[in-house]
């Protein structure tokens, strides 16, 4: 399975406005020298990486800047999503309605990863759920990062408040609760 290099240039980017360039030094000396050579010396955005790159490197997030924590994946997902959604991007999620945000959710799976499925199974005016399926290697870090994103999205589409969670994650799939206020 191949993963854009869009999401994790942004999760490097989030790292690093987050938690400084020292943390993302210190992330990436702790992933597999393997991992390591298709980072360095740049992430290029529109390159598919393998899905074990993503996976490494959540875990070293999880074990350098998380204390053994998924959440931090799930934190920098949320900074991700302000990253990748700046400047015009952010006008247009404000004109949106959140149905289309949803649509558009599932049809920009297919742009950003080479397998699987995302669809929202449940929708109301404040929640949705929804499921990724079809797609190989991805861990917990991964999933949690999918919902910060989520959830940042929802926050960027003006929401005043807004929660994401991955349920029941797998490495071939994972459930998600939103809700959302605002």
């Amino acid at each position: 399975m191949l993963i854009k290099g869009a999401g994790i240039r942004s999760l490097l980017l989030a790292i690093e406005r987050l938690h400084g360039a020292d943390a993302v030094a210190r992330v990436l000396a702790a992933v597999p020298e393997d991992v390591r050579v298709r980072l360095e010396p740049r992430v290029l955005a529109s390159r598919q990486y393998p899905v074990e790159v993503s996976a490494s490197l959540q875990v070293a997030v999880r074990d350098v800047l998380g204390g053994g924590s998924w959440e931090i994946s799930h934190r920098l997902g949320v900074e991700a999503a302000y990253i990748d959604f700046r400047g015009i991007y952010r006008v247009f999620l404000r004109a949106l309605d959140y149905g289309s945000v949803w649509d558009r959710i599932e049809r920009a799976w297919a742009q950003y990863n080479s397998q699987g499925t995302a669809r929202w199974t449940d929708r109301t005016k404040t929640s949705a759920r929804g499921v990724v399926t079809g797609v190989v290697g991805f861990n917990e870090g991964i999933w949690n990062s999918v919902a910060g994103r989520v959830q940042g999205l929802l926050l960027l589409s003006g929401a005043k408040t807004a929660s994401a969670i991955a349920v029941h994650p797998t490495p071939e799939s994972c459930q998600f609760e939103a809700s959302w206020r605002g």
